[in-house]
């Protein structure tokens, strides 16, 4: 077979944001906040080890507040060739920011901020706990720079991004929660009912959902001809950066090569061939007609 599947590792670089969000009171609790800081100072050095150990490139949705916090880092994480996306400013939840304007300057300030310090505005656009509010769809389609959202569980497939009958230009990366980090291993004690899920259910699942979605993607590109079914992960350094957790994801990276029907891409690289695809596969259409 010709046609690899394609698979995304994104990791939501959230550091303090993850916690200031949920309680403002947070910012005066520092234990609270230093599990935020996990993430980009012990788990994020792990999780780019592996990546330049396997060769592979990830997308970062990355709050500006964060990025702000570790320029350096993002310098390191652009350096070596992986994608940076639009996670707001605050981390705030879209349907909590207070109406359009505020909603607007959080997305704008962030592709700001990256922009001064990198030299380009981020193509991709995750929103903090996976939700849009009314105004979400008009934002992003006014940020002319905005290429894909990755936010809908609707689908196993890379698609046009369509809610509430509204369809748009936007490519839609395909998410859910039983392939994020969170759903199993966010913990707090102000966090209510939460629970450590044991580390072997998760790497166990994680790869059943991985050959479940390959075999029906070699299927589909066996009867039509192609497919655009993909695997997508969540990761978040503080939650997956724990040494144990990486090699967890070390074992599932070589998994997933070991089949030889994969292709590992950035969201952009991915948006970007589905988009060019179909564009193909619509002229070629208007051709025959």
């Amino acid at each position: 077979m010709n046609k690899k599947m394609p698979v995304l590792f994104t990791f939501d670089l959230d550091g303090e944001t993850l916690w200031r969000c949920r309680d403002p009171e947070n910012a005066n609790r520092p234990v609270t906040l230093s599990q935020g800081r996990y993430g980009p100072e012990a788990g994020m050095p792990r999780i780019l080890k592996m990546l330049k150990n396997h060769g592979l490139h990830a997308t970062f949705f990355v709050p500006g507040f964060t990025a702000d916090q570790y320029q350096d880092l993002m310098r390191q994480i652009t350096a070596e060739g992986h994608e940076i996306g639009n996670h707001g400013w605050t981390h705030t939840y879209p349907d909590n920011m207070g109406g359009y304007e505020a909603e607007k300057k959080e997305y704008w300030d962030c592709s700001d901020f990256i922009e001064k310090l990198l030299g380009f505005r981020p193509r991709g656009y995750r929103s903090p706990g996976w939700e849009f509010s009314p105004y979400s769809l008009d934002i992003l389609e006014d940020m002319a720079e905005i290429e894909y959202s990755s936010n809908m569980m609707d689908s196993d497939k890379i698609k046009y991004l369509e809610y509430g009958g509204r369809k748009t230009g936007l490519v839609e990366i395909p998410i859910h929660w039983v392939l994020d980090d969170a759903a199993y291993w966010l913990y707090s004690l102000r966090t209510p009912g939460k629970a450590i899920q044991p580390l072997e259910a998760v790497e166990n699942y994680w790869r059943a959902e991985f050959d479940a979605l390959l075999e029906e993607f070699i299927e589909e590109v066996e009867t039509e001809g192609d497919s655009d079914i993909c695997y997508v992960l969540t990761c978040h350094p503080q939650i997956i950066g724990r040494p144990a957790r990486m090699k967890m994801l070390d074992r599932l990276v070589d998994h997933m090569l070991g089949t030889g029907c994969v292709e590992f891409m950035t969201g952009i690289e991915a948006a970007t061939r589905f988009k060019d695809k179909h564009r193909k596969a619509a002229s070629v259409e208007s051709a025959v007609e």
